[in-house]
């Protein structure tokens, strides 16, 4: 019934503006392109408490991918969504010196490598609103296993996880601590970790080829010595981790389970004591997931003066505990974690307000310092990384001889260009 309501309100939202006439908005009419659903709830609050201002809710499961606008379509004032920080998108956005300049918005507030992320040649062009971060999950009764209080290296989890592993006489594990392969995308985490820095340049994807030679390394290390094989992973993971995550974690058949803040905090009850958490990290960096949402002001926007009231509004501190706070009482579409499903990029309310609806988090909040950002990355870039870099990366684990990515980018671009 939750998620029933939260569609709802999100089609009653769309509903309003697909009746209105296309082309530039109205003056009291705020046109808001975003990804993420439960902008819906967040509009609605805006509009009881901004009666001249009417925000309007166009959702795209990809702004990037959609623009510019269609012909045919209403332009929009306001863009939200991942993927936004590339060399096609940007000059799609206008400047937003303007909010700080006249100090409607202060840097300050934000998480400073989030807000860096979204200037280009020293102007600020797109405002961070959400991210989330990779971690492991476990038993709490395995606690006494992980030491770290905090996080963990990829490293760490590979020895900590080797000592749970445990054969029955006839040599089959019955246990195994952590088996890498079984989260396509967990190989590609480490590629990161192991900086090998995909991104786009001149239109295209490119990256540090040793980098991945010596991810692959890594990965196919892991297996034969903590876990007999590549094999040995596969036969155990078939056997045993059929069920979600959570419960891979809960079941007593491996310690750790690979899975991001969203998806931990969307399942994990304030009550559960049942689970505990690290945060996965390299050197002195956490990198933040590629889906990192941003907003930003379209250049050809017909109300301006209304996105920026939206976007100041929205991006306070308090309005965002105001949104929290009326989810929690009318049980809006509670499985999305924080805003806009993942951490805000306000740092404030992560400190202060979230760990009031998420009690886990106050044992183990991100330490701001060590929060990476990701490159700049294409408006596909998900299609791409599950066609393209995932399978890549577990065949080339699995495999004697490395494969040729090109065959992967051709059926990247059959399946996805040629659609």
């Amino acid at each position: 019934m939750r998620k029933l309501a939260a569609v709802l309100l999100s089609v009653s939202v769309c509903f309003i503006l697909l009746s209105c006439s296309s082309g530039k908005s109205t003056d009291n009419r705020t046109v808001v392109w975003a990804s993420s659903p439960e902008f819906a709830q967040y509009i609605e609050l805006f509009n009881i408490t901004h009666p001249d201002n009417n925000v309007v809710l166009v959702y795209k499961d990809n702004p990037a991918d959609c623009l510019p606008p269609a012909r045919d379509e209403a332009a929009p004032d306001i863009i939200a969504g991942p993927y936004l920080r590339n060399d096609k998108t940007w000059r799609t956005f206008k400047s937003l010196e303007y909010l700080f300049d006249r100090q409607i918005l202060s840097s300050e507030d934000f998480y400073t490598q989030l807000i860096q992320a979204g200037k280009q040649h020293r102007r600020q062009y797109l405002l961070p609103v959400s991210f989330n971060l990779p971690c492991v999950m476990f038993a709490s009764e395995n606690s006494s296993l992980v030491t770290n209080n905090y996080s963990l290296t990829v490293d760490q989890i590979r020895e900590i996880a080797a000592g749970f592993n445990q054969q029955n006489k006839n040599g089959a594990y019955t246990k195994m601590g952590f088996t890498p392969l079984a989260y396509p995308e967990f190989p590609y985490l480490v590629a990161r970790l192991f900086n090998v820095n995909f991104r786009t340049e001149k239109g295209s994807v490119v990256y540090d080829n040793l980098a991945l030679k010596d991810t692959i390394k890594f990965l196919k290390d892991w297996s034969g010595s903590a876990n007999q094989s590549v094999q040995t992973e596969d036969d155990f993971a078939y056997k045993y981790l059929f069920m979600p995550d959570y419960r891979q974690a809960t079941s007593g058949r491996c310690l750790f389970s690979y899975t991001t803040s969203d998806e931990l905090f969307r399942f994990m009850d304030d009550e559960d004591e049942e689970i505990d958490y690290r945060w996965i990290y390299k050197g002195d960096s956490i990198p933040v997931e590629d889906s990192l949402v941003m907003m930003g002001i379209y250049k050809d926007a017909g109300n301006v003066v209304g996105a920026t009231e939206f976007i100041s509004w929205f991006l306070k501190s308090e309005n965002q505990k105001a949104v929290l706070e009326r989810k929690s009482k009318a049980n809006l579409d509670t499985e999305k974690f924080g805003i806009a499903g993942g951490f805000s990029a306000v740092r404030e309310v992560n400190d202060r307000i979230l760990p009031l609806y998420y009690k886990k988090l106050l044992s183990n909040l991100p330490p701001s310092q060590m929060i990476s950002v990701p490159q700049k990355l294409p408006a596909k870039w998900e299609s791409y990384k599950e066609i393209v870099i995932e399978p890549y990366i577990q065949d080339a684990v699995h495999s004697e001889v490395l494969p040729e990515m090109v065959s992967y980018i051709k059926e990247w671009e059959k399946q996805v260009l040629n659609n």
